[in-house]
């Protein structure tokens, strides 16, 4: 008969403590609770394929090889009660659940099964939408980083509720998840759960910061075209239309000139045509020959522009090669590195200074500090440059090749239209006769103005094009301008400086209460709430270095209280969506000392019971002073033998 392993934790509304010395499996119980509601994201968990638990609950426990894995968690919102089951083995990223009476997990409903992780956890059958739904918080998308919207995940929200153990307690929202790219999370997060007006106002904001760097790229690119065009014409812009000034004609526009030019142009070859005589075989041949010179040409210039850009598309893959070449090079120096840190042990990236232990996703292994995305590694980098050298190589190779043929088309063209000059200018010489040099003159003179017609012909055109970067950029700024009158109305909302006071408020009595301030207590009173980030600070100093190594605790249990107190005071306001829950893995692994504890602890007491809960894992080795626990300790674990993981069956 199979062995069966477990344990069962009754949850109260009020303080629940979670008893016992460390590596017993206090944390197992969070990480069981948060793993459940499919945000093991705000665990340091980045991977799809990491189990946040240890071995004993999903490979072997006293020697046994572990056939299934599972965690229940029942959550109620005050109405309803659901029970979730999990997978910690096997089918981990899905869950079922069953409506069930509190405590009667075996009388349920019908079994749903949803996704928890992965694609789909806000789709119909996701995990996230029900839990959204179920405790009635509504679901929003923000912006990104990548100029796209991305919902607001429960990951998102759990680090405002919930202090991890490792790095949890280092700052306030420690463990905000990152991955999605959103833009300045952790205040978009606070004030969404708090419920602030300036939730909108953020998001406007960062709407408008979009619209601002979009403006600022389409009319750098605007400026550069219209830079281009009026040293072409050696013109000027006067209210948006491009103005030459010519003599004779004074100041006119580019499709003025165009008109005028061309209009000159057709008189003066009707005079060309009388200077030509009436001598209809020359005068046939002349033209014959114009219009296989203007076709030889034309052909020259396009074949002149063609080598012109196999120029610059050449000029561009040789740059890129040389990239390609400079990364390369960087790779085998951090490949170096990466030998050096094994056998020089060294353990921190000399370029951002993070812990090179860590494998976090988006996090640095020399030296990817601030991507959101995976690396790959020197190796991997290497390999895929060399053949992206190749390609381009081959591809350059191809590109001179063309070059060379054009320049030798273009060559010969060049001597076509010689040759084609000469014939004409022999046929003037040996047929008009008298009327040579008037002819002459005439021909290139006409020549000039059909070059002009084409340069102003070709300027006008590209001017009508930028109407359309004109309208863009016109209409960018009207909806930057609306944005920025709408900020204006969210800057001094009496309802947000309501809910921030009421925080400062409680964080200054709480952080009285847990004497933070031994000889200092006139600082109290200075406590602000950067409005920057939300968090406490004072001008003087730093407030999370004030006395002593637990100041940096003592602070955040007093932060985190004071959003929970702020919400119960507030709980009429439909906007808060605090879920009156904070979970709080051992402070004391942080040096925090009995005395903070219990008068943490105390503060709680002062709180009306059944309106909010908080679940605390905690020990203390002083004896005697643990009676302050008695009354809310839901699990204890008080010696090396007595481990979460008990056999049951």
């Amino acid at each position: 008969m199979d062995n069966v392993y477990g344990a069962d934790i009754p949850f109260q509304a009020g303080l629940n403590v979670i008893y016992g010395p460390n590596s017993l499996g206090k944390t197992s119980i969070i990480t069981g609770i948060i793993y459940a509601l499919g945000a093991e994201k705000g665990l340091g968990i980045f991977k799809a394929d990491q189990n946040p638990f240890k071995p004993e609950f999903y490979d072997r426990i006293n020697g046994e090889n572990i056939k299934t894995s599972y965690v229940l968690l029942e959550i109620s919102n005050g109405i309803d009660t659901y029970c979730i089951a999990r997978g910690i083995k096997n089918k981990t990223n899905t869950v079922a659940i069953k409506k069930c009476a509190i405590g009667d997990v075996e009388n349920t409903k019908e079994t749903k099964y949803l996704v928890a992780s992965g694609e789909g956890i806000f789709a119909e059958d996701g995990l996230q939408l029900f839990l959204f739904n179920f405790l009635d918080i509504p679901i929003v998308e923000v912006p990104t980083y990548e100029s796209k919207l991305s919902k607001l995940y429960l990951e998102n929200l759990v680090p405002l509720f919930f202090v991890e153990q490792r790095a949890g307690w280092s700052q306030i929202q420690a463990r905000q998840v990152t991955r999605y790219g959103i833009r300045e999370i952790k205040k978009v997060a606070f004030e969404f759960i708090m419920g602030l007006d300036r939730f909108q106002m953020h998001l406007i904001e960062i709407k408008r910061r979009e619209i601002q760097e979009e403006i600022r790229r389409k009319k750098t690119i605007y400026e550069d075209a219209v830079e281009e065009l009026l040293v072409a014409a050696n013109a000027k812009v006067v209210d948006d239309a491009l103005i030459v000034e010519r003599e004779g004609l004074g100041k006119i526009s580019v499709f003025e000139i165009v008109t005028y030019l061309t209009n000159r142009y057709n008189t003066e070859i009707e005079r060309l045509d009388k200077l030509e005589g009436s001598d209809t075989d020359v005068k046939n041949d002349n033209h014959l020959i114009r219009e296989n010179l203007k076709k030889a040409e034309f052909f020259q210039r396009k074949t002149s522009d063609r080598i012109n850009k196999l120029v610059l598309e050449i000029n561009g893959y040789v740059s890129y090669i040389e990239r390609i070449q400079q990364n390369k090079f960087k790779n085998k120096q951090l490949k170096k590195i990466e030998g050096l840190s094994l056998e020089l042990n060294i353990t921190y990236c000399p370029i951002c200074e993070t812990p090179l232990n860590r494998e976090h996703e988006g996090e640095c292994i020399l030296c990817h500090h601030d991507i959101k995305r995976k690396i790959s590694t020197p190796e991997q980098n290497l390999e895929f440059l060399e053949d992206e050298e190749k390609s381009f190589r081959d591809v350059l190779e191809n590109k001179q090749l063309e070059l060379r043929k054009q320049r030798v088309i273009h060559s010969e063209n060049k001597e076509k239209i010689v040759s084609l000059e000469q014939t004409l200018e022999h046929q003037i010489s040996t047929f008009i006769g008298g009327n040579t040099n008037s002819l002459r003159a005439k021909v290139q003179e006409l020549d000039l103005l059909n070059q002009e017609i084409k340069k102003f012909t070709w300027i006008a055109k590209k001017w009508k094009e930028l109407d359309a970067s004109r309208l863009v950029l016109k209409n960018l700024n009207i909806e930057n301008a609306k944005l920025a009158e709408q900020v204006k109305g969210f800057l001094s909302s009496p309802h947000d400086i309501d809910i921030l006071n009421s925080i400062k408020t409680f964080f200054q009595k709480n952080v009285k209460s847990l004497n933070l301030f031994k000889g200092k207590e006139e600082l109290i009173s200075k406590i602000k709430i950067d409005e920057l980030d939300y968090s406490p600070f004072l001008e003087e100093y730093d407030i999370f270095n004030i006395i002593s190594s637990s100041d940096n605790v003592r602070i955040m249990l007093s932060y985190y209280l004071s959003l929970l107190q702020t919400s119960l005071l507030k709980k009429d306001d439909i906007d808060i969506k605090f879920p009156n829950l904070l979970i709080f893995d051992e402070p004391k692994q942080q040096n925090l000392d009995n005395d903070s504890l219990i008068e943490f602890v105390k503060v709680i007491e002062s709180l009306s019971p059944n309106s909010f809960q908080i679940i605390l894992t905690t020990y203390l080795h002083q004896p005697g002073k643990d009676t302050v626990f008695k009354d809310y300790i839901r699990h204890e674990m008080v010696n090396t033998t007595d481990y979460l993981l008990k056999k049951i069956g």
